[in-house]
């Protein structure tokens, strides 16, 4: 889609949020630790199961793995959080669209397992099931008792952000009233392994996962942010970084003028859906009304004024060499 058609769809409200990642479920406890420094960096960051383990799933997600529930738990989180403004809207038109890079690839590679060693006759189908990308948005549906439409996207780069203008234009084509889109990234073995690979030079690549969630609606609603996809504007109170950038291009330079330049990849690890948690530091910032997360450059953290940080946005170099960004308003 061109840059032109993004300005014309009028940016969504953001109803609840809801995120699981190696910092916890707890949104407050997340953004405490946000402002702090992330310190010695582990080589993985891995979600603990005490997050995953939720008396709302129970037995329904019995055979799921850590792909689904991981994106189980926040969508619920986020549906908690957006409860009182979405409880009058039929679920017929509640939209649902997950993003994720690799997908429940280590599912795959289980049933990929079971076919080696066991023979095609052998494999376990509910490896086979859950090994395809839908299995996660199968799930929170059914759980969230949704009807309206729903989608599985995968990009290794911006899916995160196709996602969201996706949902824009679902709202603004007013084929839903709510759309509920998050991104679901998990580590396995194999990725662990070719980790070391995924960046030359003294650049460190630590496999992160987790899963984030938003509640949107239409502009008009009244929320606790605005979001919208578009290109990079020029000012900023805060920008977000992936660092170091996974990228097939040379990263495009950021030509916004910033007060503050910061990365929260200490805190989440890197992902092909890293602008989601990029994104959820954003809005924590939002929240603290100051900049969180690993200072790149700018002014020391200010304390908090009505006009610290109000506007802030994701930068991420797309295939194209174009920057898709992710804009985060006040409502």
């Amino acid at each position: 889609m061109k840059s032109e058609s993004r300005v014309l769809l009028p940016p969504a409200t953001i109803l609840g949020v809801g995120a699981v990642t190696s910092l916890g479920r707890d949104l407050r406890a997340i953004e405490n630790q946000l402002g702090t420094s992330a310190g010695v960096i582990p080589k993985v960051l891995r979600v603990s199961d005490e997050f995953l383990s939720d008396p709302a799933i129970g037995n329904r997600m019995r055979r799921a793995d850590r792909f689904a529930r991981m994106g189980a738990v926040a969508a619920l989180d986020c549906w908690e959080s957006a409860k009182v403004s979405s409880a009058n809207i039929p679920r017929d038109r509640i939209g649902l669209i997950v993003s994720s890079g690799f997908g429940p690839h280590c599912r795959g590679f289980r049933f990929l397992d079971g076919i080696l060693d066991c023979g095609d006759a052998s494999a376990l189908p509910t490896d086979f099931s859950h090994s395809v990308h839908g299995a996660a948005a199968a799930y929170i549906t059914e759980l969230l008792e949704l009807r309206g439409p729903s989608m599985t996207t995968t990009d290794f780069e911006i899916g995160f952000e196709q996602a969201v203008l996706l949902a824009q234009c679902w709202l603004d084509q007013q084929i839903c009233d709510r759309v509920i889109v998050g991104a679901v990234e998990e580590v396995g073995d194999v990725l662990i392994h070719c980790a070391s690979r995924m960046l030359k030079g003294d650049k460190i690549f630590v496999p992160g996962e987790g899963a984030v969630f938003l509640m949107l609606g239409r502009a008009e609603d009244e929320g606790i942010a605005r979001i919208e996809t578009t290109a990079l504007p020029t000012e900023l109170d805060l920008l977000m970084l992936d660092v170091p950038a996974i990228s097939s291009t040379a990263p495009a330079q950021p030509t916004c003028r910033a007060r503050h330049t910061t990365t929260f990849s200490p805190h989440f690890g890197h992902s092909p859906s890293s602008s989601a948690f990029q994104l959820l530091g954003g809005y924590l910032s939002l929240n603290a009304n100051r900049a969180l997360g690993e200072l790149i450059h700018g002014n020391p953290r200010v304390p908090a004024s009505p006009k610290a940080v109000d506007k802030v946005a994701t930068c991420k170099p797309s295939c194209d060499t174009r920057v898709t960004s992710l804009l985060l308003t006040k409502a």
